[in-house]
């Protein structure tokens, strides 16, 4: 085992670094836009080919590192990142060059998400962890992702303010800043080794059919909202508000600050809203989403800056109380060689939110922006009319156990 004393924490702190590689050109959108002369469709589809690059990455990385491991998949992840963002620097030569990176910078965040998640929650147990409750590693990965998407907009936007070489510095501090993580990362210790057999009743459980239909019911309506939600709080709201002119970017920065910050810091709440017997907190989040939608609206009829920020924050509450309870949820849906494969599906669909801003782009050239969110809300409303008619329908029998189990067996099954 690691000398290292928490070893959850250098693999947890992977996923901060490549959120942040992956995030920090978010608060670059209105820098590209007025220095650079890229449309608005341009540059919110460069969102969109990061999610090209996601999707296939979350969905075969997960699966991959249920069989072969999670730290090589996590490293590789991680220099991926590094190399994504040496391709933005070639900003200055034209689009091509950020499209490029940005793919990249999808498949990095794919991977990791789907191994790195993983890898912290196993980490998050016995032998590794020896005084963690339910739902730690959970928490624990939710947290430093959303750290990772808030610290990159956040520091790449205060640097394309306020330092030189706004088209080359964001990336370059990054760059420097992923290099000693991933040698901690490389001394850490794997918890699925290739080939590995194991004959424990959690690696044999095959996933019930009640805990699919759970996932397809109530998991899945939920997530598509958790970063639709925060790109509509970061990306939407700068975009669609009028009457800003010059001080767009700085507005821009600001609402990301705003909705990612709300995000990190409702996570606490999100973890003690969770319930075994209900989707208690998927409830909670989505209406919290319906509520940010509103405020967006109301700020776009007025028209009101400071509403919107006030959608962002909210927006961001939704967005992390979406991410922790999904996660929470999946990690007791799934079996222990599934776990992977099942949040790589749980990504894919948050991912899908991530489109929320291109799409928006699209449809503002011919619909007005209050109909748009018109539209958005009466999506979430049916996202919660599935989530609340199966809050509590088809839980997965291992839910309904009340017998403690003995002491190794269980530590290991309440981390679930």
């Amino acid at each position: 085992m690691s000398r290292t004393p928490k070893p959850w924490f250098p693999a947890a702190l992977s996923l901060m670094m490549v959120g942040w590689g992956a995030n920090q050109f978010v608060s670059l959108l209105v820098y590209y836009r007025q220095e650079h002369g890229f449309s608005e469709v341009m540059v919110t589809s460069m969102l969109g080919v990061y999610v090209l690059g996601l999707v296939p990455a979350l969905l075969l990385g997960g699966r991959y590192s249920d069989r072969t491991g999670r730290k090589h998949i996590t490293l590789f992840a991680v220099a991926l990142s590094m190399a994504a963002n040496v391709a933005m620097m070639g900003s200055i030569f034209g689009a091509l060059p950020l499209f490029a990176g940005r793919l990249m910078a999808g498949i990095a965040t794919g991977l990791v998400m789907a191994a790195a998640t993983s890898w912290v929650k196993e980490l998050s147990q016995a032998p590794w962890d020896l005084h963690s409750v339910a739902g730690s590693g959970a928490r624990r990965a939710s947290l430093l992702t959303s750290a990772g998407f808030w610290f990159g907009p956040v520091v790449g936007g205060l640097l394309a303010n306020n330092a030189p070489a706004p088209a080359i510095l964001p990336y370059a501090v990054h760059i420097a800043l992923c290099v000693p993580v991933l040698f901690v990362v490389a001394r850490l210790p794997e918890t699925r080794v290739a080939g590995q057999a194991s004959h424990s009743s959690e690696e044999a459980r095959v996933a019930h059919p009640e805990a699919r239909k759970r996932f397809r019911l109530v998991v899945a309506p939920a997530a598509v909202w958790v970063f639709a939600a925060g790109t509509t709080g970061f990306a939407v709201v700068p975009a669609i508000i009028p009457g800003l002119g010059e001080g767009r970017l700085a507005y821009a920065t600001a609402a990301v600050a705003i909705t990612l910050g709300c995000s990190v810091l409702i996570q606490p709440l999100a973890r003690r809203l969770d319930t075994v017997v209900s989707a208690r907190s998927l409830l909670t989040g989505t209406v919290v989403v319906f509520v940010g939608l509103s405020a967006l609206l109301a700020a776009i009829l007025v028209p009101s800056p400071a509403l919107g920020l006030v959608a962002s924050a909210v927006l961001g509450c939704g967005n992390g109380l979406l991410m922790v309870g999904g996660l929470l949820e999946i990690q007791r849906l799934a079996a222990a060689h599934e776990l992977g494969k099942l949040t790589g599906f749980f990504y894919t669909l948050a991912y899908v939110g991530f489109l929320a801003p291109t799409a928006v782009a699209v449809a503002a050239q011919w619909i007005d922006g209050a109909w748009i969110m018109l539209a958005m809300m009466a999506l979430a409303l049916v996202s919660l009319a599935f989530i609340g008619t199966n809050s509590r329908r088809f839980l997965p029998h291992a839910l309904e156990r009340v017998e403690p189990l003995p002491v190794e067996h269980g530590r290991e099954q309440s981390t679930q």
